[in-house]
């Protein structure tokens, strides 16, 4: 398992600009990875993702064009390095498949970490409900402290 590197969903990665539960322990997070120099990465769907999401919160009038721009800015300048890996995609379905994950979406952020051999931390609960028990590489931001060292 590398500790250089760490695969980050959107739905974690949100939280460092939007304000929601688990928002303070996400940006923890991603300063102590910063701080021990731990290379983010996502697959290329994230910032489509973290897109879509933004887009959702301007419809229900939560943020303006501006705020949502600003912060879709905020990965753009410097969010997780984005991954172009073609392999992943086929593992993508058999890990869909193998867990009866609803889309492939969140399958290609576990296919990446395992490709990269490193952990794949979320804030979606119920992912990490359904995938903890046999990859135990997947973290969910909701874990306590002590069970995340």
């Amino acid at each position: 398992m590398s500790a250089r590197e760490v695969v980050v969903d959107a739905s974690l990665a949100l939280k460092w600009v939007v304000e929601e539960p688990y928002s303070g322990e996400a940006r923890s997070l991603l300063a102590e990875w910063g701080n021990h120099r731990r290379k983010l990465l996502a697959p290329a769907l994230f910032l489509y993702e973290v897109a879509n999401a933004l887009a959702k919160r301007m419809q229900r009038h939560e943020f303006t064009l501006e705020q949502a721009k600003e912060r879709l800015r905020f990965f753009l300048e410097g969010g997780p390095l984005l991954q172009q890996i073609g392999a992943i995609h086929p593992r993508a379905l058999e890990l869909m498949e193998r867990f009866g994950l609803p889309t492939a979406y969140d399958a290609h952020y576990l296919a990446l970490a395992e490709s990269q051999h490193c952990e794949c931390w979320t804030a979606d609960e119920r992912l990490w409900n359904t995938v903890k028990r046999e990859l135990a590489w997947v973290r969910w931001i909701g874990e306590p402290e002590q069970q995340r060292r």
